[in-house]
């Protein structure tokens, strides 16, 4: 028996699938620079026959026929959507999950959500679909069904990113509105430094391609505090909501949310703080080599003082062209990883670093020192940052930008 949908009591509609009961809760979704509510997901909760709570999985696995599959994950969107315009909320999203295998298939069972759209009088922007980002067997009907979601005036959500099959072409091919980050990734950023100074990175190269970035699963002040650190545009999780139903109050932990942004205000300070004391005692010192340079020493001898701090790597020179003139002079604090598993790229004397942004800025402001975001420095192998400075009046066939590599570490 196919779903049937039915209203009761308090006026909510629910599904009824075989032997279980769909229910709706929406779970909200908050914009960090509005610090409000602006759309709401809508979660199936699937009950069995006798109350007891099952998981929305449970319910499709244990359907074979792929037009009951599609027809129930219809009916599921259908109890949202109604309940959703019941609660009469204006100028909200509603985030709606689809089913990977209807979204490939679900046009060759008919129209049904454009008629939906038309019957309840809903605009198509206020209708975010959800994509799941995973692997597919078949992209092409995939790229058709958004096409037709898109044609409604839908937005495009990609789905769970970070885990399984996420890949940055599916990501350029669906162009989608917003990209969801999966929890996961803010789990493992709490506990790991690495991914926790990479997920501002991976959220800025999804702003690049155009989307914007919500964070899934935020549930503690500190996976809070990452997410806004990294310039997430949109928030969804337990420390904020948990799913209930809609009412006008549109209720949030906005004491969770004014706390998040004062602590991250307050760490990104300590942070901009910590790094200024560092780069300062290095810079002075740098300035010195710079100076003695001048002065027509050597690179080995200007830079002896630079060499013996801890912090410091190494340092080499490049010709206006980006070449370097002549080879690396590693500190005594310079990590060990040149002396094995990078050793192929040990000598360093002619190499071209002109793509590096370290030498770019340096060029486009010369007698400034510049200073590069931490990164795998091919040179030594290990996390680094450069500071680098272009000697304006150099000859152009001379030493033109003289570098100094950082020690960067995970903690």
């Amino acid at each position: 028996m196919y779903p049937r949908l039915q209203t009761i009591t308090d006026g909510q509609v629910i599904a009824q699938c075989e032997h279980f009961t769909v229910r709706s809760a929406f779970q909200p979704i908050v914009s960090v620079a509005h610090q409000r509510i602006v759309g709401y997901e809508g979660l199936a909760r699937v009950f069995d026959a006798d109350g007891s709570p099952r998981s929305p999985a449970d319910l499709f696995q244990s359907i074979t026929d792929l037009e009951f599959l599609v027809r129930a994950d219809r009916a599921c969107r259908e109890v949202h959507l109604k309940n959703f315009m019941h609660a009469n909320l204006e100028s909200r999203w509603l985030f709606l999950n689809v089913h990977p295998l209807v979204a490939m298939h679900g046009l060759q069972f008919g129209s049904f959500f454009a008629q939906l759209l038309q019957t309840l009088n809903v605009e198509g922007w206020r209708i975010v679909i959800e994509v799941v980002e995973s692997e597919l067997p078949d992209e092409t009907q995939l790229m058709d069904s958004i096409e037709f979601y898109r044609s409604l005036g839908c937005l495009i959500a990609l789905d769970d990113f970070g885990i399984g099959g996420s890949q940055f072409t599916r990501l350029w091919r669906i162009n989608a509105d917003i990209v969801k980050l999966d929890r996961s990734l803010i789990v493992e950023s709490e506990h790991s430094y690495r991914a926790q100074r990479t997920l501002p990175s991976l959220v800025a190269m999804i702003h690049e391609a155009g989307s914007m970035v919500l964070q899934e699963g935020i549930e503690t002040p500190k996976q809070l505090a990452i997410a806004l650190n990294s310039g997430a545009d949109l928030l969804q999780g337990f420390g904020l909501a948990k799913p209930a139903l809609l009412d006008q109050k549109e209720a949030f932990d906005r004491d969770f949310l004014d706390q998040g942004l004062k602590d991250s205000s307050l760490e990104m300070d300590r942070a901009d703080y910590n790094l200024h004391q560092q780069i300062v005692s290095v810079t002075e010192r740098f300035e010195d080599m710079l100076v003695a340079l001048e002065r027509g020493e050597s690179l080995q001898n200007a830079s002896r003082a630079l060499l013996s701090m801890a912090i410091v790597a190494r340092v080499f020179v490049l010709d206006a062209r980006g070449y370097q003139v002549e080879e690396t002079i590693h500190g005594a604090f310079a990590p060990a990883s040149i002396k094995n598993r990078f050793r192929p790229l040990a000598q360093a004397e002619g190499a071209c670093w002109a793509k590096r942004p370290y030498f770019r800025r340096a060029m486009i402001e010369p007698s400034m020192v510049q200073i590069s975001r931490p990164y795998l420095s091919v040179a030594g192998g290990n996390l680094c940052r450069t500071l680098s400075y272009c000697r304006g009046h150099a000859p152009d066939n001379g030493i033109k930008v003289v570098c100094c590599d950082i020690n960067w570490l995970d903690d």
